[in-house]
């Protein structure tokens, strides 16, 4: 899912690192009414992914190409992934913000204790229904917090992003709280005399309302992301088997050249043989012979050749359903994933072409000279498709997997 309000966000961080937005508009090769629209949330579609490489290469930092793919709903992270990356702003909060370097990074230890802390806090409300709420003046003395504001605001960054997975995963709805962009000063000086009133989520929270019927995935929730965020601090000091394992799930940064062409090939991530190969995305496939030229590509997704036991992924492609005919298996808008080839077994799923004309994704049977192309959906208006040999049909490929995006 295409989260506006987030990308809208790193392109105005993006923007204020430059002199004006017609800097960052030359600089991006991006049109500067194009980014407008995207920073005042005015289009409901996410750019294209050779769009969002120029933002990533021409935000001085900010972000990384990964991060926009899964901000504007191209593909998906994990837990440890997220965590790291929200580690990461942390200390980019510490340094840009508070004006420290790296061996001086003390809100962000503190704010990592406190949030442990906190996480064991709500873990037991929850668990024993506690009618009593929690607040920040738990952890923080309300007399102190213009003194050390610095580690009052990367406390509540790290809050605040908490909650935003908690969000995201729909274990929690908001009711009467709003989000503080912690990287505008002016933003945080103009709430901070209201913070000492501040109450967290707890089992008894006003502000905040849990999702009772999911509280047992929601406590496993709280336990990995304290876990995974204790993991990410550490990780800048130690090395043992638990944080390279980590460290192996929250990376996603590709070696890339400067010449594009090097995404169509596989790329190794840090040191370790752990391969991404970013997998052609085609909108549709038409016109008898299909094409399978660069410039018909719509964009990339990543596919781990390891951990799919894929030997050659050029032999691979994804394609994007459009619509219901397979929402049994795969939804409207997901990417399926295709091997090429020109045969399948009967009652497995392939992408078919019918008389030159677009590709369709059905299951396949052939009896004969009859051909089968079978929908799998909810909706009875989609009929079995019957051919005998005056009609062509041409086996694409074979479905063998796909990427959706939780809504």
């Amino acid at each position: 899912m295409f989260d506006r309000r987030k990308f809208a966000q790193i392109l105005k961080q993006i923007k204020d690192t430059y002199n004006s937005q017609e800097e960052f508009s030359e600089k991006s090769k991006i049109g500067r009414t194009y980014l407008s629209q995207y920073m005042n949330m005015k289009l409901d579609k996410p750019p294209k992914p050779e769009i969002l490489e120029k933002l990533a290469n021409a935000s001085n930092g900010v972000t990384v190409y990964e991060e926009l793919m899964i901000i504007c709903g191209y593909s998906e992270k994990s837990l440890e992934s997220i965590v790291y990356n929200i580690y990461t702003q942390l200390k980019k909060l510490s340094q840009q913000i508070y004006k420290k370097d790296n061996k001086d990074l003390y809100e962000v230890e503190s704010a990592i204790e406190n949030f442990q802390d906190y996480s064991s806090n709500l873990i037991e409300s929850i668990e024993k229904k506690e009618l009593s709420s929690i607040y920040l003046t738990d952890y923080y003395r309300k007399d102190l917090f213009l003194e050390d504001y610095n580690f009052v605001c990367t406390f509540l960054f790290l809050y605040d992003s908490f909650l935003k997975c908690l969000e995201n995963e729909q274990y929690i709805t908001l009711v009467n709280y709003k989000y503080i962009d912690w990287f505008n000063m002016n933003e945080v000086y103009k709430n901070i005399n209201s913070l000492e009133k501040l109450e967290l989520l707890s089992y008894n929270s006003k502000n905040i309302k849990i999702n009772i019927e999911l509280t047992e995935d929601l406590l496993d929730y709280i336990k990995n992301f304290s876990t995974a965020i204790n993991f990410a601090y550490l990780s800048d000091f130690d090395s043992n088997a638990l944080i390279d394992l980590f460290q192996k799930k929250a990376s996603n940064k590709e070696n890339k050249s400067k010449n594009n062409s090097t995404l169509n090939k596989n790329i190794k991530k840090n040191n370790n043989d752990y391969e991404y190969y970013m997998c052609p995305v085609y909108g549709q496939i038409s016109a008898g012979q299909p094409n399978w030229a660069e410039q018909n590509i719509e964009g990339r997704l990543p596919i781990d050749t390891d951990l799919m036991d894929i030997i050659n992924p050029e032999e691979y492609f994804f394609l994007r359903v459009n619509g219901e005919s397979m929402n049994n298996i795969i939804r409207n808008g997901a990417f399926a994933l295709i091997h090429k080839q020109d045969m399948v077994e009967d009652g497995e799923i392939a992408v078919v072409l019918v008389n030159g004309y677009d590709a369709t994704l059905k299951r396949f049977t052939k009896k004969g000279d009859v051909v089968v192309l079978e929908p799998d959906s909810n909706d009875s208006s989609f009929k079995t498709q019957i051919y005998d040999k005056t009609t062509s049909i041409k086996i694409l490929g074979k479905y063998v997997g796909k990427m959706e995006i939780n809504k």
